[in-house]
């Protein structure tokens, strides 16, 4: 027999029961499955709740969809969109296969660490996982019955196309992109339709899954890999992380009915009470804890510090994850049709719009909010109308200091509406408050934010002489001509002299092409952690998209053709400098960003390496040693937030000694 998690006595004790469509699957797979199989019901993937995962070990995963729908209420068009007729109006929906490749799409770009960071320059890992539809009630000709009218549709549509071409009434051309278009469509339907199992059919779906046989790809790391995320390990650990909280510190920690909003000093300890209110969440009311961030990020940063202070890996009453993912996953969630509402608002004004009003949406007692400062007003209101249960606690965590997306100041107030007044945390605990960190960090925010941020909280410190304390605190000038080389040598003779270890090393620029070719000087010499592209991974971007290229009218696009090297590889990449690396990413944007976005969702702090990353990723974190590359066009929020990223060892390299915050670094650090 399959193995069920959890086990079917624990699924009867559910407060949201299966339906009948999963409990006959349910029954129907662990009976006709051997235990080589093991079947996951409604795994917990924060925020994606597919109905069924199935694992079979070095070979492949299953992803199956359960619909309990009466097909006569259900349309699909030749476009292969869905629609339902109920009390006598038509409305789109998403279809259970575009749902499958959204839990598909996600379960590399966000929830597996192994196989998302591998398929970046494989594209073979994307077949290790393969996608169902169950439509529990219907047979095989209510499916056809279904499918007909757009079959139907799709035919004439191309007869027609043909016809025209036939009396001259289209040119070739675009005879040939209409064509391009119709046959796409076909395809889909007909990939959709094949996905498409009745209850008339499990034995064939059955037969399907039975015959997966071992993938090379699929090896032991990429097992443990979906065997992790799906069945969270709940050994325990010896114990858990004494808390030394402060009395403001304790009394924001205890979760109680209530809307409240946070500010601090970075490294105030915002991230731990929220972590430990999160708990003591849990244990006062037995829910799930919703947490959204706005950096990526700080997904894992949250979930390891969880896991430290409780003594142990289990993250099941814990969803955690960014706000635009959350609000992707609860429009899937739904029903809805994510295509029809992104032609309709745009991508980005789409995360603004409530659409969840009239949605049976799931209601949080607890839900904790990140970063509240790079939040759209618009954002935390669709959050507070539709998530949070009647009875429910609602926290706003944040820092005005660290705006570096320069949201309108004068929203601040607006964004936190509703939330009463602002509990202040001016103690910073990520140095000792007698650090000469400390006093920058003060100095600096008195300089150059103070005026700006006229109710952001200012560092608490103990008078003291800035060289005499016992980070490593240093400014340095760099020649701008061979600023990498110099860099380079520089960081290798830091941490040779002050034995500084790899894991507790971050270094931190403004931009992916100021650290993608001192990363890659890095990475040639022993393996660090990047949360931006390598060489090999943008010229896998240039190679999918290889058609516009060719055709491109970029300057480095011409450079590549006149050097006669189409056929490119990753050290011709090599060769290109800043400017035209800035150009070639912005030609495959697209591309890059979900390499980025798979990078961020993958990231750990604690994995042993050395890390190169943006400020802009690195924002909430924090490291012992942190080495920043001051770029002339950082301005002081990105500057602030860069230094204060620091528990211990601050080390700047200014790269051109105009930036308008050089002279207060070459005053204040002797």
């Amino acid at each position: 027999m399959g193995i069920i998690f959890p086990t079917i006595e624990n699924i009867q004790r559910l407060k949201v029961q299966p339906t009948p469509g999963e409990s006959y699957l349910i029954d129907y797979l662990t009976d006709s499955l051997d235990d080589s199989y093991e079947i996951f019901f409604n795994p917990y993937l924060d925020g994606d709740r597919p109905d069924i995962i199935i694992l079979h070990e070095h070979c492949a995963a299953f992803i199956i969809e359960v619909k309990d729908w009466d097909l006569n209420n259900y349309r699909v068009s030749k476009e292969n969109r869905w629609s339902v007729t109920a009390n006598g109006a038509k409305a789109k929906i998403a279809s259970p296969q575009s749902q499958l490749f959204r839990y598909k799409k996600n379960l590399y770009d966000l929830h597996l660490p192994v196989v998302g960071l591998r398929r970046l320059t494989n594209p073979n890992f994307f077949n290790l996982v393969h996608c169902f539809a169950f439509l529990f009630g219907s047979n095989q000709p209510d499916i056809e019955k279904l499918y007909q009218p757009a079959e139907v549709a799709q035919k004439d549509e191309q007869n027609e196309l043909n016809e025209a071409r036939q009396q001259n009434r289209i040119d070739h051309e675009n005879y040939e992109r209409q064509m391009s278009i119709i046959e796409r469509r076909k395809r889909a339907l007909q990939r959709d339709k094949a996905m498409a199992f009745g209850t008339d059919r499990l034995n064939v779906l059955t037969k399907k899954i039975r015959q997966s046989s071992e993938h090379p790809l699929f090896d032991e790391d990429v097992y443990q890999d979906f065997k992790r995320r799906l069945s969270p390990p709940e050994h325990t650990l010896k114990q858990g992380i004494t808390l030394n909280l402060d009395s403001k510190q304790t009394a924001l920690s205890k979760s109680k009915s209530v809307m409240e909003k946070v500010k601090g000093v970075a490294g105030c300890g915002k991230t731990t009470i929220l972590a430990q209110r999160a708990i003591d969440a849990t244990n006062r009311h037995a829910d799930t804890v919703l947490i959204l961030t706005f950096n990526i990020t700080l997904k894992n940063y949250i979930r390891d510090k969880i896991s430290d202070l409780q003594g142990n890996r289990n993250f099941r009453n814990f969803e955690i994850s960014n706000y635009h993912q959350f609000y992707i996953s609860q429009i899937n969630n739904s029903g809805q049709d994510i295509v029809s509402l992104i032609e309709k608002h745009g991508l980005e004004g789409l995360f603004s719009k409530d659409l969840f009003a009239d949605k049976d949406t799931p209601k949080y007692k607890t839900i904790l909010l990140d970063e509240i400062q790079d939040y759209q007003t618009d954002w935390v209101k669709i959050v507070r109308n539709n998530f949070v249960a009647d009875d429910g606690e609602m926290v706003l965590f944040g820092d005005e200091s660290q705006n570096i997306y320069h949201r309108v100041e004068e929203r601040a107030s607006v964004v936190a509406q509703g939330f009463g007044r602002w509990a202040k945390l001016s103690r910073s605990y990520r140095t000792n408050i007698d650090s000469p960190l400390n006093q920058l960090f003060k100095d600096f925010q008195i300089e150059f934010l103070a005026e700006k941020y006229t109710d952001a909280e200012i560092f608490e410190t103990k008078p003291t002489q800035i060289a005499m304390g016992f980070s490593l605190l240093k400014y340095d000038h760099v020649h701008p001509s061979d600023w990498r080389q110099q860099v380079f040598e520089s960081i290798e003779g830091y941490i040779r002299s002050y034995d500084l270890h790899p894991n507790d090393i971050v270094i931190l620029g403004s931009r992916v092409p100021m650290l993608i070719k001192l990363s890659d000087m890095w990475t040639d010499k022993e393996k660090a952690h990047c949360m931006f592209e390598t060489y090999e991974e943008l010229l896998s971007c240039m190679v999918s998209k290889s058609d516009a290229l060719k055709n491109s009218g970029a300057d480095v696009m011409k450079k590549i053709r006149a050097s006669n090297i189409w056929e490119i590889t990753s050290d011709d990449l090599r060769t290109l400098n800043e400017r035209e690396l800035t150009e070639l990413i912005n030609l495959v944007k697209d591309n890059i960003e979900h390499v980025r976005r798979a990078r961020k969702n993958h990231f750990y702090a604690n994995t042993g390496l050395l890390k190169f990353s943006t400020i802009h990723s690195f924002k909430g974190l924090e490291s012992k040693t942190v080495f920043y590359i001051l770029g002339k066009d950082d301005d002081p929020e990105v500057v602030y937030t860069s230094i204060t990223r620091s528990t211990e060892n601050l080390i700047i390299f200014d790269v051109s000694k105009e930036n308008s915050c050089s002279a207060f670094f070459h005053k204040h650090i002797v």
